[in-house]
């Protein structure tokens, strides 16, 4: 199923304005929130958490954030065209190494499991009950 997406994602890139895409990175998570909300979610379950290990911090901030905060620009806001370019190369990139990621046995455990460890070994963990995640 995760091939699916990574071929789907690779045409976007490719070429945005043929699936209705002006190339900016506000369309591409559009489309992006789209397909996920029609698989009820289940496409991207484990991509905000997987996002925050690699940023090590912020682990308040939705995806497209993060993915943000990830690109070679860092978090810039409003986006210059430049960092906007950046930030659509990044989902794409990020979303094909989710996606690899989750094709393995047991990725999704993984996931949260790695989460969980990044969660409980922030300092401000100690006061929160062991098997909480926010």
């Amino acid at each position: 199923m995760f091939k699916h997406y990574q071929d789907l994602g690779t045409a976007v890139r490719r070429e945005p304005a043929r699936h209705g895409l002006d190339g900016t990175f506000a369309t591409a998570t559009a489309f992006v929130l789209g397909l996920d909300a029609g698989t009820s979610g289940s496409m991207l379950t484990g991509f905000r958490e997987w996002l925050v290990v690699r940023l090590n911090r912020d682990h308040n901030l939705t995806w497209p954030a993060l993915v943000r905060h990830l690109a070679p620009s860092g978090w810039i806001h409003p986006l210059t065209h430049r960092a906007d370019t950046e930030a659509v190369i990044t989902l794409h990139r990020l979303l094909t190494e989710f996606f690899d990621a989750r094709e393995h046995p047991d990725s999704l455990a993984r996931i949260f499991r790695d989460y969980q460890s990044w969660l409980t070994s922030r300092p401000w963990s100690e006061t929160a009950s062991p098997d909480q995640i926010d």
